[in-house]
């Protein structure tokens, strides 16, 4: 719908008709002056004097187009607008910290494609987690990478920068070793950084802690002071000869910070988990409240000056053209 924000201000569209009331030397008509030596100044001049001067009178479209150009500066003082259907505003809802195993053992081909193509661990996980990342719009996604080592990405509402991130980080990457329990201590750190209570963490190993320098039990009890929920997620099946997840201490994490363990042995499995995790930490919405405002006050302010150039530009051909007749007299 449209809408004018000030319609007041359409109380000044009498004031150039007030100003002239109040100003009557404006509607006085004005005698010629007498010069008493003007024949000897056209004589000194050698100009010829004309029979009579052409005074231009202001005609009833001047005095329209005049009230026009002002009637358009008025509506662009009343801040016409465009007002779009009420729309659902995301809300940051929560700070979600994707934590991702990188060590060699991520390496394993034994994952298939949609195609039935050998790929590895890592790269079933990239493509799973891309499309998880792109369902999250409204959370504040951080993403933490840990091997012998753990780095870490602070959290962000741009996720084009955590998907690059994801497809250029490699194997090996952060170590061979796989520091599951410095990775759950370093989230605690990462999530005091920010004001917004709500935590989650989606954990991602296929392996065991090793090179850990606190155990993966003591840091999750950490983190559930802090009010940190973990989900986490073992890749790898028993029946699998690579099989060395360690899903006792998974669960345990879970259990111990309110959250819940998956297994995941293949895509089909890890797509189901991440649709499992979309619905048990939705996506928050404002109320229809928000509703997109376009400004059109240009228009009419863009009117106008045509509409004044345009009178003028008339204005001076019509001097011009009659100046050139008096010339052929």
């Amino acid at each position: 719908m449209y809408e004018l924000a000030y319609p007041w201000m359409f109380a000044l569209l009498p004031l150039p008709i007030l100003i002239w009331w109040l100003m009557p030397a404006y509607r006085q008509k004005k005698d010629a002056l007498y010069y008493p030596k003007f024949e000897e100044l056209t004589e000194t001049t050698g100009l010829k004097a004309q029979k009579s001067a052409t005074v231009l009178k202001r005609k009833w479209f001047q005095y329209t187009i005049n009230f026009l150009a002002w009637a358009c500066i008025v509506t662009a003082l009343t801040n016409p607008q465009y007002i779009g259907k009420p729309a659902k505003k995301v809300k940051n809802a929560r700070n979600m910290l994707i934590a991702a195993d990188i060590s060699m053992s991520m390496n394993t081909t034994d994952w298939f494609d949609a195609n039935n193509n050998r790929i590895t661990r890592w790269k079933a996980v990239q493509n799973v987690l891309n499309e998880f990342i792109d369902k999250r719009e409204g959370d504040r996604i951080g993403l933490m990478m840990f091997g012998s080592d753990v780095f870490a990405l602070p959290f962000t509402p741009d996720l084009d920068i955590i998907k690059h991130t994801v497809d250029e980080t490699g194997i090996g990457m952060a170590g061979h070793k796989t520091a599951i329990g410095n990775a759950i201590a370093l989230s605690t750190q990462v999530f005091e950084a920010d004001s917004i209570d709500q935590r989650v963490m989606i954990l991602l190993t296929d392996g065991q802690d090793s090179g850990s320098e606190i155990v993966p039990i003591t840091a999750s009890n950490m983190a559930a002071e802090d009010s940190i929920k973990i989900y986490t997620i073992g890749i790898g099946t028993k029946d699998n000869a690579a099989y060395e997840l360690d899903d006792k201490t998974l669960r345990m994490i879970a259990k111990n910070t309110g959250g819940e363990y998956f297994n995941a042995g293949n895509i089909d499995e890890l797509n189901t988990i991440y649709d499992k995790l979309n619905e048990m930490e939705p996506i928050q919405f404002e109320d229809e409240s928000y509703r997109p405002t376009r400004l059109l006050f240009y228009y009419p302010l863009a009117l106008g000056f045509i509409l004044t150039v345009g009178m003028q530009f008339i204005s001076i051909m019509v001097q011009f053209i009659l100046s050139l007749k008096r010339k052929e007299s």
